[in-house]
């Protein structure tokens, strides 16, 4: 084979096989060193091609692309800095057990450490966050490095998809990079003889307890189940059908289907006297840890004679240092099957009489309440969110207030970023899942986080459905305003609650997307979201400027309950 064709063959051979595997997403960064990657992913018609000038934006992403579908999405970039802009989204695919594969070009060995330009130390560059790394080393056309290929992209998708997380694939290349035009042309004819892949996605086997587990089950009088954030595609109908054969409550940082599930946990269980009264004797944990404060101080405070954890990953996610058992659940179903409750009669009604009593009182602070305040975005847009559509949620205090302020519609499927909760990336996060989930979705996100990723922006020619960011702008940080930072008032401002002085209109216009201001409580109450979702096909913004100190004042009130 003539020299400036083998690094594309062999890339060639990588994506198709990538294609063979049920990959479907490949999420492309321009650049120089990548050429045969790029090329051998343009040519091939079978995957779905995304474009993203950024590689951070490109990461997040991809990320969401793996969160939407539980199938690893591929990035593919040129070397040098470029590979260490996908790190953010490297740690929060690691921590959030997201699929996700990382595909680097890189200099050759022959000119690593030497100077030359755009060539850095590339090698476990994410150290130990990707589930997987292998140097594929220079391409070869022999029968055994291709075969070796194959191989490797199998084991690549496999360990990703098993294990949850990124694996990360550096591929170096020394010129020629482009492939002459015979076999740039031979190779798009042999692309396109290609069937699609038949490839399905296994179903998950079910796990099956032991028998002693069925009987701590069966035998509980105040059985708990609690919920935080799982893997793509955790089979929660298991966690439902639990619940319902209990009749047992349910606290869920997921959206889940089910007459058990309890609202408003987030404000009633800062209450101690409730939190003692409703002191469950078997605690039955899903998922990562759970983030809501409220649950972290039950967990603090409850010693039930029984807690179990169903984990999604290998990771240990025990914060709060419970007794807690582990058991590798990682979102499969699980048989209930044996299980014969005994429950309490009384128990579900307990809670549900705090939900109800607590409802009260929300909804009398929230009507009380003149200003427009963050929570009364979330109170009166989150109903009008249509049933096909996505939520998803920035971190800071978006993500507490949605399980404070917003009416969770359990149809609707809940997406944050919790593995590591930074910031960074959350809109194009919401963009990759709009690409994965082809369908509509709305996010909601504070002021700092939106700034934090504009060049998501960009990405706006991307998507076909529509995708509405709620911008919360309530002048910078004010999470901290929850920290005993904010009485040292001439430090507090400037290094914490760093307000803004972004015209988000003019920068919104600048890509001419369109934009709605919201800036009193009248105007938020009169405004139709699905009307506007109707009108908008793709991309759009809605900005709520609200007031910090009266949105700071109603989440303790409600925090007091």
């Amino acid at each position: 084979m003539d020299p400036e064709n083998i690094a594309f063959h062999w890339t060639t051979i990588f994506f198709r096989e990538l294609h063979a595997l049920g990959v479907q997403h490949i999420v492309i960064s321009p650049g120089s060193r990548s050429t045969p990657l790029t090329l051998s992913a343009a040519v091939n018609n079978h995957f779905k091609k995304h474009v993203i000038l950024d590689e951070r934006s490109a990461a997040f992403t991809a990320l969401g692309i793996g969160k939407a579908t539980g199938i690893p999405a591929v990035l593919i970039c040129t070397s040098g800095t470029a590979v260490a802009n996908y790190y953010p989204a490297v740690i929060e695919a690691r921590k959030s057990g997201v699929p996700l594969i990382l595909a680097t070009a890189d200099r050759p060995p022959s000119l690593r450490s030497t100077g030359a330009n755009q060539a850095i130390d590339q090698l476990k560059i994410f150290g130990d966050y990707p589930v997987f790394f292998h140097e594929v080393g220079e391409p070869n056309a022999n029968d055994a490095d291709l075969n070796r290929l194959k191989i490797l992209a199998a084991q690549t998708v496999a360990t990703s998809r098993e294990q949850g997380g990124p694996a990360h694939l550096n591929f170096p290349f020394r010129k020629p990079l482009e492939p002459s035009a015979d076999f740039l042309k031979k190779v798009i004819d042999e692309n396109d003889s290609f069937q699609s892949s038949n490839h399905s996605w296994e179903h998950k086997e079910s796990l099956h307890l032991s028998a002693e587990l069925h009987g701590i089950i069966s035998s509980a009088e105040k059985p708990l189940i609690i919920v935080g954030p799982t893997v793509p595609k955790s089979d929660l109908t298991t966690v439902s059908r639990l619940a319902e054969k209990l009749r047992c409550p349910v606290l869920s940082e997921s959206a889940i289907s089910g007459q058990h599930s309890i609202s408003g946990f987030a404000g009633f269980l800062r209450n101690s006297s409730i939190l003692d009264e409703l002191k469950p004797d078997l605690i039955l944990r899903f998922g990562f840890q759970p983030t809501t404060k409220g649950l972290e101080l039950a967990l603090q405070n409850w010693t039930p004679d029984h807690h179990f954890h169903f984990t999604c990953t290998d990771a240990w996610h025990n914060a709060t240092l419970s007794s807690a058992k582990r058991i590798p659940w990682k979102g499969r179903p699980i048989e209930w099957d044996e299980i014969t409750p005994f429950a309490k009669n009384n128990w579900l009604e307990s809670w549900q009489k705090a939900e109800q009593d607590f409802q009260l009182y929300y909804k009398k602070s929230v009507s009380d309440e003149p200003a427009l305040t963050d929570g009364s975005v979330y109170h009166h847009l989150t109903p009008q969110i249509p049933d096909d559509h996505f939520l998803a949620v920035s971190n800071s205090f978006p993500a507490r207030d949605i399980q404070l302020f917003g009416k969770q519609q359990p149809q609707i499927p809940l997406f944050l970023n919790r593995g590591a909760s930074g910031i960074d990336g959350l809109t194009s996060t919401a963009i990759g899942l709009t690409l994965g989930l082809q369908k509509p979705g709305l996010l909601f996100t504070g002021d700092l986080a939106f700034l934090h990723d504009t060049n998501a922006l960009l990405n706006r020619k991307l998507l076909d459905q529509p995708l509405v960011v709620v911008i919360i702008n309530n002048s910078g940080g004010s999470i901290f305003k929850m920290l005993p930072v904010e009485q040292h008032e001439t430090f507090f401002k400037p290094y914490f609650e760093t307000p803004q002085s972004v015209d988000i209109e003019k920068l919104v216009g600048s890509y001419d997307i369109p934009y709605q201001k919201i800036n009193t409580l009248q105007v938020l109450k009169d405004f139709d979201l699905r009307n506007w979702i109707n009108r908008n096909s793709d991309l759009s913004i809605i900005e709520c400027q609200t007031d910090a100190d009266a949105s700071m004042k109603l989440r303790k009130t409600l925090w007091s309950f």
